[in-house]
């Protein structure tokens, strides 16, 4: 019962604000897209969960029903939920329905293994809607699980632990599977179709993209940036 009221107030919501457009600073706009409660102040950080739809800035006994029913108790003590809520910028969006932002208004997107858990064209979507949003050189970047690496795994006998981590489904939220996996061939391809230009993969905390040696999380990623 838990599980369908989530999942009916999310698919509410999204339809409600489908076409929401987040305001941006008039100075430097950076966007983190798919955050989770991984989020930086200063940046606009975008997320379809519970947390972003109702998480109080003002009312900790909210923040603490929300603790309960999204299960950030397993990640997170309640202390640290509540703070993030509060000193953060976190935004409701299903990112399925494309990129809240006007475009070229932003001057940096970040978004850490979140493109996996849409099909490929919701993924396309994103790409897209993230091309559309940036300012010309713009930075883009991107973490998902390397489907090369699981590969390796694969031939190297590992198959029951590549299996769980890189195609693994969720018995509790349908918004942890994992539905499309890339390799560079197969992201780059799509970046380029988007528009995107200076397509490089780059090291873990490497690159041109601000705040990544705390956005920077899976060590064992696909890490790509690029410009618009």
């Amino acid at each position: 019962m838990k599980k369908f009221l989530i999942t009916v107030t999310l698919a509410f919501a999204s339809l409600v604000y489908k076409k929401r457009k987040f305001n941006v600073p008039s100075k430097r706009a950076m966007a983190n897209l798919g955050c989770g409660l991984h989020c930086l102040p200063g940046w606009l950080n975008v997320d379809g969960s519970l947390t972003a739809l109702f998480g109080s800035r003002k009312f900790s006994f909210i923040n603490k029903i929300l603790y309960r029913l999204a299960g950030s108790s397993a990640f997170y003590s309640f202390s640290e939920y509540d703070e993030i809520i509060k000193g953060k910028e976190l935004l409701f969006y299903n990112l399925k329905n494309g990129v809240p932002f006007k475009n070229n208004s932003l001057d940096v997107i970040f978004t850490s293994h979140f493109l996996e858990h849409l099909n490929e064209n919701d993924g396309i979507g994103v790409i897209t809607g993230c091309y559309r949003a940036l300012k010309p050189d713009g930075i883009f970047r991107i973490l998902v699980p390397d489907l090369d690496f699981a590969m390796g795994m694969y031939k190297s006998g590992k198959t029951d632990e590549m299996l769980r981590s890189f195609f693994y489904t969720s018995d509790k939220y349908d918004f942890h599977m994992h539905k499309y996996n890339y390799n560079f061939k197969t992201l780059k391809e799509r970046l380029e179709k988007a528009g995107f230009k200076s397509i490089k993969r780059v090291g873990f905390k490497k690159g041109n993209c601000p705040g990544i040696d705390f956005l920077d999380v899976y060590v064992n990623s696909l890490i790509v940036e690029c410009k618009k």
